[in-house]
């Protein structure tokens, strides 16, 4: 995981000594999908305090990716995804996984601390069978695998055959600014998901497109110290910096955003962004 060439925040590159099992979903959650969840979810007991767009500018296709949803919306979907299709949920209030987390609560400052079950600090029912944000570990492993012992490298785009110095490598299977073709246009926007090539798990837009949210804290020190390294990595109990990382690159950003190992944008987990994205993961 991560990558000595890029440095930063994501060096040393390091080792997840294992990864259980899970599912990914194929495309990046579309604003039609998104409408479809939150509109049950509304008539059960749900709260989100953002309403989500259509793609970049609200007004694009539903087969574009949600956006303008933040962290905590995201999250708050995943559950009402899970009640909706029978499975159960991931995120709750409490230690005994009770009361199902319904609410995305504020728009503004990080609520409650490490054990309050608050919309920041959830308990986390990890052998649910439900929809959630994938961790780093995982999003990363599946944005670089091949064939479970060979990876891409963390400089290529998620598929690229080449890393992201190499414009028609990386624009075979990611959106970004400037790589729009001739009869699309020349505007930098979201597109409907699954138009350029997938990576080797049939997977697509894990680079390009929009930015993805991931379940970990940022923590600048996540390289280096446990529990980073640590078999199913889930990061960090909290970090001093408020903010969650986001995977991907994306449409607003040049090819060398794009890079599979790449950690240079985070968000607070209250902020709604035009350019930012999820896509679920469950047990398989």
């Amino acid at each position: 995981m991560g990558s000595n060439v890029i440095g930063g925040a994501a060096s040393p590159e390091h080792t997840v000594a294992s990864i259980t099992s899970f599912a990914m979903a194929q495309y990046e959650v579309q604003y039609g999908d998104w409408v479809t969840v939150k509109s049950w979810a509304v008539l059960n007991g749900y709260t989100f305090i953002n309403a989500g767009q259509a793609g970049d500018n609200g007004a694009r296709t539903n087969q574009n990716p949600v956006t303008m949803m933040s962290w905590r919306d995201a999250m708050i979907w995943c559950n009402a995804a899970s009640q909706k299709d029978g499975l159960t949920p991931m995120y709750y209030t409490d230690a005994g996984f009770t009361t199902v987390l319904k609410t995305s609560d504020s728009t503004t400052g990080l609520v409650g601390s490490v054990g309050s079950g608050s919309v920041d600090f959830p308990f986390v029912n990890w052998s649910a069978n439900g929809y959630r944000l994938p961790t780093e570990a995982e999003w990363e492993y599946a944005a670089r695998y091949i064939d479970g012992v060979t990876f891409t490298p963390g400089t290529y785009a998620s598929g690229a055959t080449a890393d992201t110095t190499n414009f028609a490598a990386t624009s075979a299977v990611a959106w970004f600014g400037n790589s729009l073709t001739v009869g699309v246009g020349n505007t930098q926007s979201t597109q409907p998901v699954g138009t350029k090539a997938a990576n080797a798990l049939g997977i697509y837009d894990m680079s390009g497109n929009v930015y993805e949210f991931v379940w970990d804290w940022y923590a600048s020190n996540y390289a280096t110290t446990p529990p980073f390294t640590d078999p199913d990595s889930k990061g960090p109990a909290s970090d001093a910096s408020n903010q969650r990382p986001l995977s991907g690159g994306g449409y607003l950003f040049g090819a060398g955003n794009q890079q599979t190992a790449s950690r240079s944008n985070t968000a607070y987990p209250w902020a709604p962004f035009n350019s930012v994205g999820f896509r679920p993961v469950r047990r398989p």
